[in-house]
C-alpha cells in the first residue's frame, strides 16, 4: 500500500509544518516506536466517541505509514483485534495490554494514541471532537 499523502490523513498537515520526531510505546516497554509528526500542541488531536475510541480512551494523531516505526518489539509482538468492517486493526500489547494505536494500511497510515508518546502534556493537546458513535 502506498503512504498516505498528509494531505489526505483525517487531519491534515499543514504545509509549512516543521516536522518532530515522536517516541513512544507500551507500560512494559516491549514495544517502542518513533514516527514523524508536526508539533502534536500546535495541531488537532482526534477525540472520537465511537466505542472502542472511548473505551480505550484513545485521543488520535495521524502519521503516513512509512512515517511510523517500530525501534523495539513488533507487530508480530501485538495482538490484533478488528471488528464491523475490520479496516481498522487495533493494537496492543500482548504483554501489558497498551493500546498503541491502530494501524489503517487500506489508507496507509498509522493512528498514534497520543497517550503512549513519552512525555506527552494531555492538557496542552488541542482536542477535535468528533461523533462518530451516531455514524
Amino acid at each position: 500500500m502506498a503512504p498516505a499523502d498528509t494531505k489526505s490523513l483525517p487531519i491534515p498537515w499543514p504545509d509549512d509544518a516543521e516536522i518532530k520526531v515522536y517516541t513512544g510505546g507500551c507500560h512494559c516497554k516491549k514495544i517502542r516506536y518513533e514516527f514523524e509528526h508536526p508539533d502534536i500542541y500546535a495541531t488537532q488531536v482526534m477525540n472520537c466517541n465511537c466505542s472502542i475510541c472511548e473505551d480505550r480512551g484513545y485521543l488520535a494523531v495521524y502519521t503516513p505509514e512509512d512515517k511510523f516505526r517500530f525501534t523495539s518489539g513488533s507487530d508480530d509482538d501485538m495482538a490484533h483485534y478488528e471488528f464491523g468492517a475490520r479496516n481498522v486493526g487495533h493494537r496492543f500489547c500482548k504483554v501489558c495490554g497498551t493500546s498503541i494505536g491502530p494501524a489503517f494500511q487500506k489508507r496507509g497510515m498509522v493512528i498514534v494514541n497520543t497517550r503512549t508518546i513519552d512525555g506527552v502534556d494531555l492538557d496542552r493537546l488541542k482536542l477535535h471532537k468528533v461523533d462518530r458513535r451516531s455514524v
